[in-house]
């Protein structure tokens, strides 16, 4: 955007003679008020006598209505355009709009801005604050630009509720913009705020549906919340009504088909816990978590090479995590597989050769086999002829089977199952009462 005082600097300020005061309708021209003018393109100076007109007048005058409100004489400028240019809104937006199109975005933004203070109303609002998301969306790495852009958006259509009180198109505006965004409770007060003021009309219509289904899933958001918090109060069985309640009508929400497994693993349902892990996956979801418990369901009802491979396509999917590494060494050394358990323990050494686990499942292999570690070396595998049998049963009975699974402690991701498209909208011309 053109700093304020670069926009100004070519302007120089004169005073009319007297002999040019005359009414123009309602208004009348001051001689006694500095007017200022438009400098003609490479020139510091003018000649008042002869290189001064009405247009590079109206110029100037449109510079300082887009770039400082706040000046002494802002109301007499926008008077005097309205004035001697009565058509002056419906053709500055015109020329914003196509000089957005040609990608004169610096030059457009000036034209939005003066439409804007010239005539505050509603579409004057939403026009800029239209303009200014597309600037947004042109940072396709949502940088810095993004997100400047994205808040001036927001600042605009904050500022036309200032000026204008509850105004229901802005209210519309503000209540899809925050929804885009994902913030779903703001997004409400704007649109509960729009159904109090707005006429009955189909627009009315489409919000109150989209209300009905935001109010629906505010309430389900909260109920998979008061589950969780009831898994972390160990009250599984609360968790598990709460969530067979919830899944009744809402089958298809991943994130209470988590919860719901998580709580039956916890009571030692495996098998039950073990369908509800894989509803997560039929319904599209693949995270680390999920295939973790799923090896944890198989271990424990017997399907020891099954919970290796949920827990390998964990590792795929997060490869620095201690714990899915921990317990797939786990596994294999179980298992008397050293080479595979070796080459896991290598893996998280080389993350964290301090963490205790991995600290105590090293102990173990070289309990199994007799060697002795030394600091994390990568793709060096023992030769299994080696091995020591009683000392493998020996580690085994010393240290009963368990991996880890979900912390008590750890965060469930809990989201609507659905998001908000964007409402498109797009600039008010002429002819749509701008």
């Amino acid at each position: 955007m053109t700093e304020p005082n670069k926009a100004l600097k070519d302007l120089v300020y004169i005073h009319l003679p007297s002999s040019m005061e005359r009414d123009i309708d309602d208004f009348h021209v001051d001689s006694s008020i500095e007017i200022p003018v438009q400098l003609p393109e490479g020139k510091t100076t003018i000649d008042t006598t002869t290189e001064i007109s009405i247009e590079q007048i109206v110029a100037g005058m449109l510079k300082i209505i887009a770039y400082d409100t706040e000046h002494t004489h802002f109301s007499y400028y926008r008077d005097f355009v309205l004035a001697v240019q009565k058509d002056a809104v419906n053709e500055l937006n015109l020329a914003a709009i196509a000089q957005e199109q040609k990608s004169n975005l610096d030059f457009a933004e000036e034209l939005f801005l003066t439409v804007n203070h010239l005539s505050p109303q509603s579409a004057t609002f939403i026009n800029l604050a239209t303009f200014y998301n597309k600037r947004a969306a042109l940072d396709t790495s949502k940088g810095t630009s993004y997100d400047f852009y994205l808040q001036k958006s927001l600042d605009t259509l904050k500022e036309g509720i200032d000026v204008l009180g509850e105004d229901a198109p802005l209210l519309n505006e503000l209540g899809f913009f925050h929804l885009y965004q994902g913030n779903v409770e703001i997004a409400k007060e704007y649109l509960d705020r729009f159904l109090e003021v707005a006429q009955i009309d189909e627009k009315r219509a489409h919000v109150e549906k989209i209300m009905k289904d935001i109010n629906s899933k505010l309430n389900n958001d909260k109920a998979l919340m008061q589950a969780y918090d009831a898994i972390q109060m160990n009250n599984e069985e609360k968790a598990l009504t709460l969530l067979e309640t919830y899944l009744n009508t809402n089958p298809k929400v991943w994130n209470a088909w988590f919860l719901k497994g998580w709580s039956l693993r916890r009571l030692d349902q495996y098998a039950e816990a073990e369908k509800a892990f894989l509803a997560c996956i039929s319904l599209g979801e693949t995270n680390s978590d999920i295939y973790n418990e799923l090896a944890i369901c198989s271990v424990e009802t017997g399907k020891m090479e099954l919970a290796k491979t949920y827990l390998n396509t964990a590792v795929d999917l997060d490869e620095n995590n201690m714990t899915l590494l921990s317990n797939l060494a786990y596994l294999h050394l179980k298992d008397n597989e050293l080479d595979e358990a070796r080459k896991f323990l290598e893996l998280a050494r080389n993350i964290d050769q301090k963490d205790p686990v991995i600290i105590q499942l090293m102990a173990d292999y070289e309990a199994a086999t007799g060697e002795k570690l030394s600091s994390p070396v990568v793709q060096e595998f023992v030769d299994t002829a080696v091995l020591k049998e009683k000392e493998q049963e020996k580690a085994k009975k010393e240290k009963p089977f368990h991996i880890s699974g979900k912390e008590d402690t750890d965060d469930v991701e809990v989201s609507f199952e659905e998001g908000y498209e964007e409402e498109h909208h797009h600039h008010h011309s002429e002819e749509e009462d701008l």
